[in-house]
């Protein structure tokens, strides 16, 4: 847990989350070499979703990386408004999280408040589910509550509820980061109720699902300056992309931070508009880069679905989608473990390292999640796959 391995170049830090089992009244989350009691909450109540963690600073000066997992004793609880069943609720939500920071790992760090996993992030989207003021088309409510925007899904709305966290995060950030030039990409993936799956997207970190039969389905999309819809927002907010870059600077489109390029965007309470002898005050989305996110949902399917996927973009250069699901199934086939197969990731990593395409010098960090049944131990999982991935090779029947 949390052991570092050596290497000749780099050294990798591993975190190994194996939630191990204890008596009903007492949970243990494992981070590290740390271990907390919490009295009085039972174990079986908790989603386990079993994981590791793996970062690497690799031939960069600094670690700019950050990541972040609230599962187990650490998920949120949030108090929810469900309008279609115009009734409150209360969900837990596993939340698990890479950032990719440049320019320094402030914003990063910020952002995914790793020693403190109920800031940052974290806390903007217990606030978002909390007080968001969102309805149904269908449902009127008995309160007779008024609504700022109407959805036809419940999905659609926990989308929108999630950029708004998402602006809401990069709103205090300016007040810490205004005048310097950091930044950080996110990927952000958040398991509602153990039933539905929804990953959050600023900039070109990225997520995969790994599914049975060899399935891999890609759950988010790199924000990148060339793309078209991109291109238009940034040259309809004044600015201009050269050599694929934001401002001949920047290699995303979207990220926390980097305000710089959103100084058409007022962070204090006016609303967005013109007047005579003032400047025109853009929507945070529609700033040159943005934090807005693209928020795609999955329902689990536990016959079906078998791990997560969450990486920044130093492993995606190596990698493809199909050829890292590949990779992690291989060595799940020997009946290797979590933190074993993420040792080899990031040891090819640094192994493939190519001056001449600068591929392999990033800082590298990526988290693979267990998709287990409820009551699942981790040994059971591990099994599963193992007979399951021998049978699609045809090497038993």
């Amino acid at each position: 847990m949390g052991q570092l391995l050596s290497h000749p170049l780099t050294e990798k830090t591993i975190v190994y989350n194996e939630y191990e089992h204890f008596p009903a009244n007492v949970s243990r989350h494992r981070l590290g070499h740390r271990s907390r009691q919490i009295e009085g909450k039972e174990e079986g109540k908790y989603a386990q979703f079993f994981n590791c963690v793996g970062s690497m600073q690799g031939y960069r000066l600094t670690q700019e990386d950050a990541h972040l997992v609230a599962n187990c004793d650490n998920s949120l609880d949030v108090k929810f408004y469900d309008p279609f069943q115009d009734a409150e609720e209360v969900l837990r939500i596993s939340l698990f999280g890479v950032f990719d920071g440049h320019g320094g790992g402030e914003c990063s760090q910020y952002v995914s408040s790793e020693q403190n996993p109920r800031e940052g992030i974290s806390k903007w989207i217990k606030f978002a589910f909390e007080t968001h003021e969102y309805g149904s088309v269908d449902v009127t409510p008995k309160s007779g509550r008024a609504f700022k925007h109407k959805f036809r899904t419940i999905e659609g709305l926990i989308c929108q509820i999630l950029k708004d966290a998402f602006l809401l995060q990069d709103r205090e950030l300016y007040c810490h980061f205004a005048k310097e030039s950091c930044g950080s990409t996110a990927i952000v993936a958040l398991i509602i109720n153990g039933e539905m799956l929804y990953v959050a997207n600023t900039g070109d970190s990225r997520c995969v699902l790994s599914a049975k039969g060899g399935g891999v389905k890609t759950l988010s999309f790199d924000h990148k300056p060339q793309h078209i819809g991109e291109l238009v927002r940034i040259n309809d907010d004044g600015g201009t992309v050269s050599l694929g870059r934001v401002g001949g600077v920047l290699a995303l489109s979207r990220a926390f931070g980097d305000f710089q390029f959103k100084t058409s965007v007022s962070y204090t309470n006016k609303a967005a508009g013109s007047s005579a002898g003032q400047k025109f005050v853009a929507p945070a989305q529609e700033s040159q880069v943005t934090a807005e996110p693209d928020v795609l949902p999955h329902r689990i399917s536990y016959d079906r679905d078998e791990f997560l996927i969450l990486a920044c973009d130093g492993i995606w250069d190596l990698y493809s989608n199909k050829n890292l699901v590949q990779f992690i199934k291989y060595h799940l086939t020997l009946g290797q473990k979590l933190d074993d197969i993420v040792t080899k990731l990031l040891e090819h990593g640094i192994n493939s390292a190519d001056s001449n395409t600068g591929v392999g010098f990033d800082n590298m960090t990526i988290i693979i999640i267990a998709l287990n049944r409820p009551g699942e131990s981790l040994a059971q999982w591990y099994a599963k796959m193992k007979t399951r991935l021998e049978r699609e090779k045809g090497l038993i029947a």
